[in-house]
């Protein structure tokens, strides 16, 4: 008899399970939600894990799941296609296009695999892993629009109430910012962001190298402005931690009103 196989289980497996021109739903999966949202795979399961809080373990719930529809309405479409291999080994065959049609395809993807013969039961116990095309999958990603910012219900969710007050005071006192510091100049003063950085992030939640590319400072000069309260503090997300785009444009913006540039 087949174990049951823990939700999310998978992505946390290092090895990769081999098949010819083919690769398992949950590698695919996983460079999907790292590609569209950063997350990197081994943080599916404590995202999955978090307590419900209409906040930010929702939010990142909620990327995911959009993920994992778009995913699933290519298997639909038979843009991708996807296959069947029993557990251990044996003969893969061909997941039909309407295999797909079911009321919640998240659980397969939570796992990686599926009850071929009773593909329609999500209570069924699984019998087979499921494997994508690497070319579909590889044309499909390659192609895929890089996601936009997120939506302000979206960064609401993400954002803890002290930083939703905090960017909504940084915007509400913005304007232009001057340009004649020199990054040099810029990062010799930890209170002070250049206008136009060279090499924005574009979507809506930035990583920690992201935010020294936008602001020009170093780690340890955020986290030092971290601990003294005049830098933005980070949301958590799984393993990593995350700053709004929003929030960090707002604080720019800030510095440049307030004590970010001194003199006319």
């Amino acid at each position: 008899m087949t174990q049951a196989i823990a939700p999310w289980s998978p992505y946390l497996e290092a090895e990769p399970i081999l098949s010819n021109g083919r690769r398992t739903l949950v590698s695919a999966f996983g460079d999907l939600v790292f590609s569209q949202r950063q997350f990197s795979r081994h943080e599916l399961p404590e995202i999955f894990d978090a307590p419900e809080d209409e906040g930010e373990n929702d939010a990142c719930r909620h990327l995911v799941l959009l993920d994992a529809a778009l995913l699933t309405s290519q298997f639909i479409l038979g843009k991708i296609a996807s296959f069947a291999r029993p557990f251990g080994g044996g003969e893969v065959v061909a997941i039909d296009v309407a295999q797909w049609e079911v009321d919640d395809p998240l659980p397969r993807i939570a796992t990686g695999t599926i009850n071929l013969e009773r593909w329609a039961d999500p209570e069924a116990p699984p019998t087979h892993r499921i494997f994508v095309d690497v070319a579909d999958f590889d044309k499909w990603l390659a192609g895929l629009a890089p996601p936009g910012p997120l939506s302000d219900a979206e960064i609401e969710a993400v954002v803890d109430p002290r930083l939703r007050a905090a960017r909504a005071l940084a915007f509400s006192m913005a304007k232009p910012v001057r340009k004649s510091r020199t990054p040099v100049e810029v990062n010799q003063r930890a209170d002070v962001s250049p206008a136009e950085p060279s090499n924005p992030a574009p979507g809506g939640l930035m990583t920690i190298k992201e935010v020294r590319e936008l602001t020009m400072l170093g780690r340890s000069t955020i986290y030092r402005m971290m601990d003294d309260g005049s830098f933005p503090e980070p949301t958590k997300i799984g393993r990593s931690v995350r700053w709004p785009r929003a929030v960090i444009d707002g604080w720019i913006a800030a510095q440049a009103k307030g004590s970010g540039f001194e003199g006319a």
